[in-house]
């Protein structure tokens, strides 16, 4: 799967935070602590203001935003920002912007200054030419991403990004536990489920890699990777009509792909349907003239048919490239053996043996 590079989210433009109503002593001294950023006492008026109005829900708010979140307890500052919620759902600011807003916003800021700095170390790793620059990179933008999915645990984004990190380390463990919270928290998303098809096979597990593709193309039915992936679990499994209905679908999608109508070539080739294989191989020359193995396959599946002419055109055609390769010289040996060049064939395979 190909990665994206990351784009940088936009921080929102913040909104003043007070409230309306008559607050108590210690709000009133936490408010003044905040605003001098004497954040010790700040935080000794809000514990003392949340004793003596524990039905107000600003102390909570003020507690999550500048007490917590500064000091990077999301889960604390997650804590006081739902609790407020609770409290004051209705709760307006002096400007008119709700308490929901307020808190949906700091979270949104939060959130994104921490999937920024992932997002900009991810940039960084995939362009880096050294490896150790990159595991270094790609470490700093796991500590970024774990760091956002922390501060809006429902966000799907930051599970995801860290999922390509992980492919990235070839760090299976975190990859799948990953996974798993991911889809945990977006079940239906197509392309979290095309991922985990990939991972489930890759680690040898094809009936669960099956299972996870074929839910995301029910999603997606229009997805060449997913697709892909479905046909390699098929061929994984052994089960080649499988593999050829879902190389089918994806061709349907990404017509012009030429690794998809070349394995589908392959798979035709193994079932001994020489021409469809035919079919498939020339479709991979009509986008790339110099592929030499789908001439290979070409003059296989010619031979398949015994065709033994049209065989040696392609054979030799792929040996313009591959002069020196015994498996082709064989090939061309008994294409011309059959057409009764006994001599010229035989020069085909000592040349074959001397190549060895």
């Amino acid at each position: 799967m190909r990665l994206n590079m990351f784009v940088r989210t936009v921080s929102l433009l913040l909104a003043a935070t007070l409230f309306y109503g008559c607050p108590s002593e210690e709000l009133t001294s936490a408010r003044l602590y905040v605003k001098e950023k004497n954040w010790e006492k700040a935080e000794e008026m809000l514990t003392a203001a949340i004793e003596v109005t524990p039905e107000e829900s600003e102390p909570y708010f003020l507690m999550g935003k500048e007490i917590y979140a500064r000091n990077g307890e999301w889960a604390k500052m997650n804590e006081m920002f739902d609790k407020a919620a609770e409290l004051g759902p209705t709760d307006k600011l002096p400007d008119g912007q709700s308490l929901l807003a307020a808190i949906d916003t700091w979270r949104m800021f939060y959130w994104s200054g921490e999937y920024n700095k992932g997002a900009d170390n991810f940039n960084l790793a995939i362009n880096a030419e050294e490896t150790a620059e990159k595991e270094d990179y790609f470490n700093l933008a796991i500590d970024g991403f774990s760091t956002a999915k922390d501060i809006r645990p429902d966000e799907p984004g930051s599970y995801k990004n860290l999922v390509f990190c992980y492919i990235q380390l070839n760090n299976q463990e975190m990859l799948e536990s990953t996974l798993n919270e991911a889809l945990n928290v977006n079940p239906e998303d197509p392309d979290l489920l095309f991922t985990a098809g990939k991972v489930f096979k890759d680690n040898g597990d094809i009936e669960k890699a099956i299972e996870y593709l074929e839910r995301g193309l029910r999603i997606n039915p229009g997805s060449a990777i997913g697709a892909r992936y479905l046909a390699d679990a098929y061929y994984d499994k052994g089960d080649m009509e499988g593999a050829i209905f879902a190389y089918t679908k994806a061709i349907r999608s990404d017509a012009d792909n030429p690794d998809l109508h070349f394995n589908l070539g392959v798979l035709y080739l193994q079932l001994g349907d020489f021409e469809m294989t035919e079919e498939e191989f020339q479709k991979v020359l009509e986008i790339n003239p110099d592929d030499d193995q789908a001439a290979i396959g070409i003059g296989e599946a010619y031979e398949g048919m015994e065709r033994w002419e049209d065989s040696e055109y392609y054979y030799k055609r792929a040996l313009r490239t591959n002069p020196d390769k015994p498996s082709l010289l064989r090939a061309l040996a008994r294409v011309v053996y059959r057409q009764g060049r006994v001599d010229e064939a035989q020069e085909y395979l000592d040349k074959a043996k001397g190549e060895r």
